[in-house]
Parts: structure tokens; C-alpha cells; sequence
């Protein structure tokens, strides 16, 4: 019967390395690769995004464990998924009751309610199965309910002003870091997106009306980072726990990106580094180009962490030498010195992804690996052997 398996086994590798083959591609990976053996020792994470009913699928948990030790909820953990649309206001003393931290000289008699029912059950499943989570996001222009920013939590009310939105920001920032590290199974989570497309904000948003117009020394982000700094270290984190600023198009912001990250941690280190979300296509941009804004980012002595890959392409062999190039690249940073402490592609296959059209990911479905998946691989070996 082992003989058997082991013969079939060696008939599926080859059909494989066959397939791979027919695309153009030179296949260099040793059959015992995979990407949690590979990326997930050497940049410490390898993770992918998915919702808590994947996590809760016996089969799709069981795959996630085979190639991953992160995730990051795709949308749960975002504003809006923790609020609400429309607002459940509750006092101040009920709120202390739940354990919600309220800042000193809080002046609003009530703060909305949040919903940790999904954050509470993906926690528990994550400790049990041995998995990190990357936690996505605290402050973010987008998906983050209108009425947070107005009169009495109004949204056809007017805005409030920058005094009662920092205390409405520390209430949420400290109250949402608190719980997960109150919970038991809160020691999974290692990384914090705090503030996400802060330099990308439209002139409407919210946080923009508040606070004036983007530049690479708002005060407000910064004190973000401040609450969230001062959570990690009320509970002895901040060696354990990173803090990132995340972006997308960082290959072309970089500049500003390490310019708000120095002004961030101006008096004191707040900020980790550098979240990259790295949504790609084969036109654009380059490897090399890729390339010179994650050296950027390494010699500004930032830890680095690229948080939602993917790279579309117009077909199979297309993406599959592109991604080599840039997952070479990506490579020949960390060994040149580069902290880079994890890889996060953006979804489990094309068939769930937000970007399926593109076909960007290295499974076409959850069982199906492309030549993009081996090419990622080679890119590893080639670099590191």
C-alpha cells in the first residue's frame, strides 16, 4: 500500500513538474518545499487573508496550517465590521463595566458599542491551531462609519473637532488593542496595521475634515501611534508586538512613506515600520523598481513587512515569471540586511479573491497550485541556496 502511494505520488510531482514545464517555466525547488518551510522561516511570517467561516471550515483551516502561520481577516477587523453602520450608544459607566478603557477627562457621556464577537471566536481558533494574526485595522479613511466623526454620533450632524475626536480615537484604539490582550488567547497577535492609506486619503474624508489636509507631519497619526504605543506597553508588548504604518502603491510613495514614519517617531520610537501592500500587476511596476523602494525602506532602518501580494496577469506564464522577479527581489533584500518579518499574499486562490478577474494569486482554486506558486518558490532557493 506505501509502495502504491509513493508511486502515485511520484506520477502527481511529475505531472505537475510537466505542467510547469509546458508554461516556459525552469522549475528549481525541491519537492519538500513549501511556502510555510521556505518564506515562513526566513521572514518569520508567511500568512494570507481570510474571514472567520474560512477559519471555521475544517479543510480550508487544515490547508492554511499546511502553508501558513499568519492571517489577516480580509475585512472583520475593520472599522466598520467592529461599529457598525448606525451606532449602539451606551453610557460611560456601562461602557467601564465591559472593560472598555475611557480616557481621563472624557467629557461625552456616551461611546458606541463594539461588536468583538468575530475577533473573539477567530482569536481562540488561531491560538488552538498555532497561527499569528496580523490585526487590520485601527484607523483608516475608508470602511470606518461616518457617524464616528460627528455630533453625538450623528451623521447628519457636523464634524466634531480635533480635541473630542483624539479622545474618540484613544477610546477605540486602547479599548480594541485592550480587549485582545486582555483576552487569553491575545498572544497571537503580533502586528498591528495602527494607521492604513493615511498619505492616500481623499480631501472628503473624515479624517481629513478634522484634521487638515494630508502631508508627511499630521499630528493625528501620530498620536495614533502614541495610544497604540502606550497599550503595548502597559502590557510589557513592545519587544513582542509591532506597529506599522500600511500602504498600498508604497513602490511609489516611498519617500513620503519614511518621511511620516521619521516625523511618527520624531521624539520617540511609535512606529515599527512600513506595511506594503504590494498590489501588482505584470505592466507595473518592475522588479527593479519594486526593488528600490524596499532598499529604501531597509536602509531607512525600518522593519518591513509586505501585507496583502498579489499580481495580476494576463495569463498563467505571464505571472508566473513576473512574480519571480519580484518575489527574487523581495529575497535579495532580506539577505542584504533587510528587516523584513513578513509576507502576506492576499487571499488563498483566484477564486476568492477581490481581484479574481486579474487571476493574481498562486492557486487558481484552494487545491490548485499555479506555476506562480513554484516560481515563488525558486525565487527562494535561488536566492538563498
Amino acid at each position: 500500500m506505501k509502495r502504491s502511494f509513493t508511486k502515485r505520488l511520484a506520477t502527481v510531482i511529475s505531472a505537475i513538474a510537466l505542467t510547469v514545464s509546458s508554461l516556459g517555466v525552469t522549475q528549481a525547488a525541491t519537492a519538500d518545499q513549501t511556502l510555510l518551510n521556505t518564506y515562513g522561516t526566513k521572514f518569520q511570517r508567511d500568512g494570507t487573508c481570510v474571514s472567520l467561516s474560512q477559519l471555521q471550515n475544517a479543510s480550508t483551516l487544515n490547508l492554511i496550517k499546511q502553508r501558513y502561520n499568519s492571517i489577516t481577516l480580509e475585512n472583520e477587523m475593520k472599522p466598520d465590521a467592529l461599529l457598525g453602520s448606525s451606532p449602539t450608544l451606551i453610557s460611560v459607566a456601562e461602557a467601564k463595566s465591559l472593560g472598555y478603557y475611557i480616557p481621563s477627562g472624557y467629557t461625552e457621556t456616551t461611546v458606541p458599542k463594539i461588536n468583538f464577537n468575530t475577533i473573539d471566536k477567530v482569536l481562540k481558533i488561531c491560538y488552538e491551531n498555532g497561527l499569528g494574526v496580523r490585526a487590520h485595522t485601527l484607523i483608516w479613511h475608508s470602511q470606518t462609519p461616518t457617524w464616528l466623526f460627528r455630533t453625538g454620533y450623528s451623521s447628519s450632524a457636523s464634524s466634531v473637532d480635533q480635541s473630542t475626536m483624539n479622545a474618540r480615537m484613544e477610546f477605540y484604539i486602547k479599548t480594541v488593542m485592550n480587549h485582545v490582550y486582555l483576552s487569553e488567547y491575545g498572544s497571537v497577535v503580533y502586528a498591528w496595521d495602527v494607521v492604513n492609506e493615511y498619505l492616500h486619503s481623499p480631501s472628503d474624508s473624515e479624517w481629513v475634515k478634522i484634521y487638515g489636509s494630508v502631508s508627511t507631519s499630521p499630528q493625528f497619526v501620530k498620536t495614533a501611534f502614541r495610544y497604540a504605543n502606550e497599550t503595548l506597553s502597559y502590557f510589557n508588548l513592545t519587544d513582542k508586538v509591532s506597529l506599522f504604518y500600511n500602504d498600498y502603491n508604497e513602490y511609489m510613495e516611498y519617500a513620503n512613506i519614511i518621511k511620516l514614519i521619521q516625523y511618527i517617531n520624531a521624539d520617540k520610537k511609535l512606529c515599527n515600520g512600513v506595511g506594503g501592500q504590494a498590489h501588482l500587476s505584470t505592466t507595473f511596476p518592475s522588479a527593479s523598481y519594486f526593488k528600490q523602494a524596499y532598499t529604501a525602506f531597509k536602509n531607512a532602518g525600518l522593519e518591513i513587512q509586505i501585507t496583502e501580494f498579489d499580481a495580476g496577469a494576463n495569463s498563467e506564464s505571464e505571472q508566473a515569471s513576473y512574480v519571480y522577479d519580484v518575489m527574487k527581489a523581495v529575497c535579495e533584500v532580506k539577505k542584504d540586511g533587510g528587516n523584513i518579518t513578513g509576507f502576506t499574499w492576499w487571499g488563498m486562490s483566484d477564486d476568492v479573491s477581490w481581484r479574481s478577474s486579474n487571476s493574481p494569486l498562486l492557486f487558481s482554486n484552494m487545491w490548485t497550485p499555479k506555476a506562480s506558486y513554484y516560481r515563488t518558490l525558486d525565487a527562494f532557493t535561488d536566492t538563498f541556496k
